[in-house]
């Protein structure tokens, strides 16, 4: 049984979906003292972390879309803050990586799992076609943003 969705709904999902997740971050930023680009990193690296990976900072800079100098800074900051530390590449003595404290997972690992979690189960609930749908539309609202952040006016 297929249930008829106007586009207009779709757009007020998504202008919620943005609000709420605005709201989210700025109350993990609140209660962490974290800039938004800082809480991204954290993330970034948790979820590395997570999967077995090490991270460079040339990593975090693409990821973030950042200047190699703003990356520096930020991480100088985290790690004064004691919520990452570098450490020597184990095969690369010019290379250097960045991980996560416990004190970073402590912080920050509960809320970015929490979230992860719920939105893993709802992505599995839509099944294969409706993550295919759903992947679709992210990827054209990306490209839309995309394209509308890189054109001259």
């Amino acid at each position: 049984m297929e249930t008829s969705v106007s586009s207009g709904e779709v757009l007020d999902s998504l202008a919620r979906f943005r609000t709420s997740d605005a709201q989210m971050h700025q109350r993990v930023r609140a209660t962490t003292t974290l800039g938004e680009n800082e809480m991204r990193i954290l993330s970034y690296l948790l979820r590395q972390h997570r999967d077995g990976n090490v991270v460079k900072p040339s990593e975090i800079s693409r990821h973030l879309a950042i200047s190699s100098a703003s990356t520096t800074a930020l991480l100088d900051r985290l790690e004064r803050q004691g919520s990452v530390e570098r450490i020597s590449h184990p095969t690369d003595r010019r290379s250097i990586l960045i991980a996560p404290t416990a004190r970073a997972a402590g912080d920050v690992a509960d809320i970015v799992d929490a979230f992860e979690t719920r939105v893993t189960e709802a992505i599995e609930a839509l099944g294969d076609e409706g993550r295919a749908s759903v992947l679709r539309f992210l990827d054209a609202v990306a490209d839309a943003a995309d394209d509308i952040a890189t054109s001259e006016r």
